[in-house]
């Protein structure tokens, strides 16, 4: 059997069958509380949180069955400055391997077992699958269901998810609470790695920028009730990345930032990246051996032409200097992906001259119901477009195949077909 059919099969393995038959046939005895929720994966470790109804020393046991046996303990602590929330980092683990775990707390011991498969080597040939979303609301639709039911093997919330619209940091806790309690998704992240960045509505306000009072209230809430590997850098932003097999994602923060300082690019004019942000931009997709590079944001990569600011065509001279970089060094495999404007659109860029092959991007908005047709606007470099409600990219990344295969395909909750794209990684490359 290949190896991806045997993370498959992993994949699919239900974590009640970790149960001793004991405890199956027992009463439930959960910890109460929201999650828990798997985020951030390597190949070694994985990131595991959890917040309880109150506050106490907790503890992880993660351990899996079979082969070499791991059995480990991690302590957490719920206190009331982060809002009760823990996140653990259980580490030592092995690539591509199911673990399971389950929480003790309060002298109360969870007969809920969950568990999850860590990253697969990025060294050898794998494919694998990963979902991207933008714009939910509290709604438990099926299409969070849908993601599992399609291969997806990890979850990448783009931003809007979920609408706050305060910087009050008590309402901005509630809104995470409530967001990560929501059923269909809660079960789904509770063994699906799920990674995440802002956009306006769970930073603070439409169309807001850097200058937003209030703004680390919204940080502050979004690191306790999030798992991602990293939070950008110095207490400043949310930015982070993410290996996954072939395929490395870099999430990017575009509000923090902008307008707070002059572009690293054009002193003349406002940054949107900062210039912390904007070196660890390069630097990552520089040192990069990932066969494709997606660069992931909650705003589009161009203008949605309207009254408002809160888009890459604002700040054009910051991605024509990220082209221009792209080509200088000759950074193959990058697409480029967005959301927000409740509609999804597919674009190719006619950039040969400045990166060397055309850069693609992929705009995926909403999950929620509610579209904005008017700005599913016209485009020399639009090949699709439509504003359709409850919609979901799925990415595949194939490397066992020559040429390594990038397959994207736009999904609608209830079936009817979008549209796909499928790049090898030989066109995505500077000649």
């Amino acid at each position: 059997m290949s190896q991806k059919l045997n993370r498959r099969s992993m994949l699919a393995v239900s974590a009640a069958s970790f149960l001793p038959h004991s405890l199956r046939a027992a009463e439930p005895d959960i910890l109460s509380g929201v999650g828990p929720m798997i985020g951030h994966v390597s190949e070694t470790s994985a990131r595991i949180w959890f917040r309880p109804d109150q506050p106490g020393s907790y503890i992880l046991n993660v351990s899996t069955d079979g082969g070499e046996t791991y059995e480990k303990a991690f302590n957490g602590e719920a206190s009331e400055t982060q809002d009760l929330c823990i996140t653990w980092d259980a580490t030592d683990l092995k690539p591509e391997t199911r673990y399971q775990y389950s929480i003790i707390g309060n002298g109360t011991k969870s007969t809920e077992v969950n568990s999850f498969v860590t990253a697969p080597d990025a060294k050898l040939k794998n494919k694998i699958c990963l979902a991207f979303g933008s714009c939910a609301d509290m709604s438990s639709v099926p299409l969070w269901t849908q993601m599992e039911e399609r291969g997806a093997e990890g979850l990448v919330l783009l931003g809007d998810t979920p609408y706050i619209d305060t910087t009050d940091l008590k309402t901005v806790r509630e809104k995470h609470r409530q967001f990560l309690a929501v059923s269909a998704l809660a079960k789904l992240i509770r063994h699906t790695p799920t990674w995440g960045t802002w956009d306006d509505h769970d930073y603070g306000r439409n169309d807001s920028d850097g200058r937003l009072p209030g703004k680390e209230n919204s940080r502050q809430a979004f690191i306790e009730y999030r798992a991602n590997d990293k939070f950008g850098h110095d207490n400043q932003g949310i930015y982070t990345k993410f290996r996954y097999g072939p395929v490395e994602v870099f999430l990017l923060d575009t509000r923090w930032f902008s307008r707070t300082e002059p572009s690293p690019v054009d002193p003349e004019k406002p940054t949107l990246l900062g210039k912390n942000q904007w070196e660890w931009l390069k630097e990552s997709l520089r040192t990069s051996d990932a066969k494709f590079k997606v660069i992931a944001c909650g705003m589009i990569w161009d203008d949605k032409e309207n009254s408002e600011s809160d888009d890459w065509g604002t700040y054009s001279h910051e991605r024509e200097a990220l082209f221009e970089f792209l080509g200088d060094q000759k950074i193959s495999g990058v697409v480029l992906i967005g959301g927000d404007i409740h509609c999804s659109r597919l674009l190719k860029y006619k950039t040969e001259a400045q990166v060397g092959y055309p850069i693609h991007q992929f705009i995926v908005s909403p999950i929620h119901n509610r579209t904005i047709p008017k700005l599913n606007v016209p485009h020399p470099d639009l090949i699709k477009g439509a504003a359709i409600p409850h919609v979901w990219l799925r990415l595949e990344v194939d490397s066992t195949r020559e040429p390594a295969q990038l397959h994207a395909e736009w999904v609608q909750m209830d079936g009817q077909p979008m549209w796909d794209i499928t790049l090898e990684d030989t066109e995505l490359r500077k000649d």
